[in-house]
């Protein structure tokens, strides 16, 4: 009798100690967690030792090594010199001081050009040419090869005057080729995307979308949906296997982030102009959500940063007098007990990423881990304020100081998520979990009030969801996703919410085979 009482404790300390919530369901790309449930565990340190690759295709093999990140440089480019560079110094040539702790080489006066090398900090080059506005310096390096070089004060100083030194003219000559099959229409033959009857026009500008979150990216003119031939000839893939794609604030750029099989993966930079592309940097865990600094030389992602990664089976003896505890978020697979009152208890922990996130210098490849959360997700730099990030936390937005590294809460609402700045910074639109499904809503942050922007009938069933909102250029509208009538669509609406309506016909949303996961991913830009 003693033992029988004994085992029913067992079972319902067991019961109580180990039982297990709910998790979303996998997707291709990444699973997150529900966030009021997480218990936070001691973060593992995961930090890479990257070599900057020599190719556009991300090295997938990671080290434990305690060391920057080295990434290929992004600025805004300028077209190549048609000129051929002059290598011969004289003593009154002037010359470049390397004062960052390294710097990119590159063929020409941006970051669609190739890297060639690297110089070091110390390194004095002789400047042969500029570029037209000053921004690149076409230097000789070390070992005697012409190359070129950001000329902003943080990464080099300039020794001597420039006065005499030739400037080089825009040009179209020289520029790099388009990545190949880019700039090309679906399947040859793209869908004629026409504005549904009786639905008002959008507003100017071009949409920069993805069909999924890791789908195929495309731009189109948001106007040309009120042409009677429609977008068909506008429509315009550019490259395909994206994640959380986000445009420059020029214009110009469109950076975003590939993983492979081990879900290892790189941020890369989309020039718009002529279709090429560029590796930022690699071997980073599930790199998601990139965002850009308002002045485009800066990018901080979210990345997989410590946690329970790929749990393996487990198991545990305890004695008749032992205090029996399991990891939390453990499942139980099998408890065995002995004669002697020995219990074994076999169980597989939770997989539980942990999130955390990386600034990135585009002109160095410098990058450096932030203040963040243990699950720090979708960050979004504030356009008026350069020091403010505000970033989805464990129980609640967050903002961080980029500049003295502060955090403090932002709101305190968990199931707010994915926040986008207005292009006035004065508000923010949030997808957010309502219930068993996503809406849109704005958040003022001056007065902290919010709004719900997407509601769908009291009787609906099942209730719609709408997701993933981008604001017009000139913030007056926001397009959003909506699987309201049973696929996935791309709608616009007024930024108070009022008329609502798809922005192209059903049918030709069908063909792009538009998909929302759930996992918070920015699908969605607008720009002029």
């Amino acid at each position: 009798m003693k033992m029988k009482t004994w085992l029913i404790l067992i079972l319902l300390t067991l019961l109580t100690a180990c039982a297990a919530p709910s998790s979303a369901s996998p997707t291709p790309t990444i699973v997150r967690l529900d966030r009021s449930v997480l218990t936070p565990t001691p973060a593992i340190e995961e930090v890479a030792d990257i070599v900057p690759p020599s190719t556009s295709t991300p090295t997938a093999t990671a080290t434990t090594t305690m060391a920057q990140t080295t990434a290929t440089a992004t600025l805004e480019p300028e077209p190549q010199a048609t000129s051929s560079p002059t290598t011969t110094a004289t003593p009154e040539t002037a010359q470049a001081e390397i004062v960052a702790a390294g710097l990119h080489v590159r063929e020409g006066p941006g970051v669609s050009y190739a890297a060639i090398g690297t110089v070091a900090q110390g390194d004095i080059l002789d400047i042969t040419s500029v570029s037209a506005g000053g921004a690149w310096l076409q230097i000789v390096t070390p070992d005697g090869k012409s190359g070129w070089i950001s000329s902003q004060s943080t990464y080099t100083r300039i020794l001597g005057s420039l006065d005499d030194v030739p400037a080089i003219q825009s040009s179209s000559a020289g520029l790099p080729s388009p990545v190949s099959g880019q700039s090309s229409a679906v399947g040859g033959q793209p869908p004629a995307l026409s504005l549904p009857n009786g639905s008002a026009v959008a507003a100017g500008g071009k949409l920069i979308f993805a069909t999924s979150s890791g789908g195929d990216l495309y731009s189109v003119n948001a106007e040309c949906a009120s042409l009677p031939e429609g977008c068909g000839t506008d429509l315009q893939k550019l490259t395909s296997g994206v994640i959380d794609p986000v445009v420059s604030p020029d214009g110009t750029q469109v950076a975003y982030t590939r993983w492979d099989g081990a879900n290892m993966g790189a941020l890369y930079v989309l020039n718009l102009t002529d279709g090429s592309e560029q590796v930022v940097a690699g071997d980073i865990a599930r790199p998601k959500s990139p965002t850009w600094s308002q002045d485009g030389q800066e990018i901080i992602i979210s990345f997989q940063h410590g946690g329970t990664v790929n749990p393996q089976p487990e198991c545990r003896e305890f004695d008749s007098d032992d205090g029996m505890q399991l990891p939390n978020f453990s499942e139980i697979t099998s408890m065995h007990v002995s004669d002697n009152g020995e219990v074994k208890i076999c169980f597989i922990r939770q997989e539980d990423l942990q999130w955390g996130l990386r600034q990135i210098n585009l002109a160095t490849g410098q990058a450096e881990d932030l203040p963040a959360d243990l699950y720090s997700f979708n960050p979004t730099w504030d356009p008026q304020n350069s020091w403010r990030v505000i970033y989805d936390g464990l129980r609640g937005l967050m903002q961080l100081d980029v500049a003295s590294g502060e955090l403090q809460p932002f709101t305190t609402d968990v199931r707010d998520t994915a926040p986008v700045f207005s292009p006035d910074g004065q508000t923010l639109a949030l997808t957010y979990k309502q219930h068993d499904h996503w809406e849109v809503y704005t958040y003022d942050l001056a007065s902290g009030s919010r709004q719900r922007l997407t509601k769908p009938p009291l009787l609906a069933d099942p209730q719609y969801s709408s997701a993933a909102p981008a604001w017009s250029p000139d913030g007056s509208q926001i397009a959003f996703m909506t699987d309201r009538t049973g696929q996935w669509e791309i709608w616009v609406m007024n930024a108070d919410g009022s008329n609502q309506h798809a922005l192209f016909s059903s049918e030709a949303q069908a063909q792009l085979g538009l998909n929302y996961q759930g996992v918070n991913e920015r699908l969605l830009n607008w720009v002029n």
